[in-house]
């Protein structure tokens, strides 16, 4: 058996969600070597948006493999490279005029920090509790939702300070959710750093492995004035949930504000390895030549993609479908919890959404009835993941067209799996 070699060749350092082997995947489903067919609600963490190969996307990767596999960006200038750039541009909000393609969503915040750094000549990053930015060295930094993405690592960079995330179902009855949030983010930069130090403040519109926390619309303006106050830049990283995912092409429109550099990565191009920071002209020329950039950056197979999967999600109305299985999916969960106590609260905007499980009557984590969930759900053929600063958060990410009938047999499923996991 194929898993078998696999484990006999690939560490287990990078874990495993399920034992299963996929050998072909279609659109909302994928297939294992032993002729079981699942139902993907995870989509490769957001990654496969417009659904498994695409026949969009399929014959565009075709097409360019008859013209250039890679022009690499230091070399020269290639139409697919531009093109895509150019489609990108057309869908991010704000007046942003220069895209700047790397590999991976740990890639583009790196760069984003590094264009902060350079733009404004100051050293300080703010970054929040429970967030993801990535693996690498400094992302870790940047990371503050498991000691899992953390330790064993240290030391790690210094100059980066984290404030309180605006995180409603845990905010103190007595306090105010965005108040809460926001005292502590200008607490820190009072208190722990000049405020003209900080270069940057790198702020997720939902928290992705945190617990997929949405936060109220009013927390977001008062962090985007809090950059304009100390001369900042607002760095929206939008690696999980932009490209149609919440229901807009950005999840920050939800929001009202705009950025001054965002990060793509993950939906932008299918499956296909491609990130970007996306900023101003104004930013970048501040920049030294050569101090940013990398070998694969833009590759011209993964541009291809990332252009038929921007016009795919477009003439498809992929994101309103979004909005509509996404309330379904919500509206399930939230008839659920009449039954279930063990569902704390039901969140999320579009197809990006959770339930927070605790012990019932009370809103303290239960991690074990979680993975006992998720493990119920993955035993009938469904794919969904499970994240959460307590390990206690189930979420899910279908692709943006799944149909009807494929969320109705979801709904099945975890009416069964809840069943299973935590009695009638």
């Amino acid at each position: 058996m194929l898993d078998e070699k696999m484990k006999k060749a690939v560490p287990s350092v990078t874990g495993r969600f399920t034992p299963v082997t996929t050998t072909h995947a279609k659109g909302s489903w994928f297939h294992t070597e032993d002729g079981q067919k699942w139902l993907d609600m995870a989509v490769g963490i957001a990654v496969v948006n417009t659904g498994h190969g695409h026949p969009r996307v399929i014959e565009a990767v075709k097409a360019q493999l008859d013209k250039i596999v890679h022009a690499q960006a230091n070399m020269f200038y290639n139409p697919t490279v531009v093109e895509a750039a150019n489609k990108i541009l057309e869908v991010v909000p704000g007046e942003m005029d220069n895209v700047m393609f790397v590999n991976s969503g740990a890639e583009a915040c790196e760069n984003a920090v590094k264009l902060a750094k350079q733009a404004t000549r100051r050293p300080v990053t703010i970054a929040f509790k429970g967030a993801f930015h990535g693996r690498t060295h400094l992302c870790m930094a940047l990371t503050c939702s498991k000691a899992v993405y953390r330790g064993y690592y240290e030391p790690l960079p210094a100059g980066i300070y984290h404030a309180r995330y605006a995180y409603p179902y845990r905010t103190p009855a007595s306090e105010d959710p965005v108040d809460y949030a926001i005292s502590d983010l200008r607490k820190v930069i009072t208190t722990e750093c000049w405020p003209d130090d900080v270069a940057s403040i790198i702020i997720e519109p939902i928290q992705g492995e945190g617990g997929f926390i949405v936060p109220p619309d009013e927390y977001f303006k008062e962090v985007r004035k809090i950059a304009d106050e100390i001369g900042a830049l607002l760095i929206i990283d939008e690696i999980q949930a932009g490209f149609g995912r919440t229901g807009t092409w950005f999840c920050h429109e939800h929001y009202g504000v705009t950025a001054d550099i965002v990060t793509v990565a993950k939906g932008v191009a299918s499956g296909f390895p491609l990130s970007a920071v996306v900023s101003r002209s104004e930013y970048f020329d501040k920049c030294k030549p050569g101090t940013m950039g990398g070998t694969y950056g833009g590759n011209a197979v993964a541009c291809a993609a990332a252009i038929a999967t921007i016009d795919a999600i477009r003439e498809e109305e992929m994101a309103a479908n979004a909005e509509r299985q996404g309330e379904k999916l919500r509206g399930f969960f939230a008839k659920m919890a009449e039954t279930y106590p063990q569902i704390g609260e039901v969140r999320g905007k579009g197809l990006m959404d959770a339930i927070e499980i605790v012990k019932p009557g009370t809103r303290e984590p239960d991690p074990a009835a979680t993975k006992a969930f998720a493990a119920e759900v993955v035993k009938r053929q469904v794919l969904i993941l499970t994240c959460g600063m307590y390990d206690n958060v189930a979420r899910f990410l279908p692709p943006l067209n799944i149909s009807d009938d494929e969320m109705d047999h979801a709904f099945n499923v975890f009416e069964d799996a809840a069943k299973a996991a935590w009695g009638s």
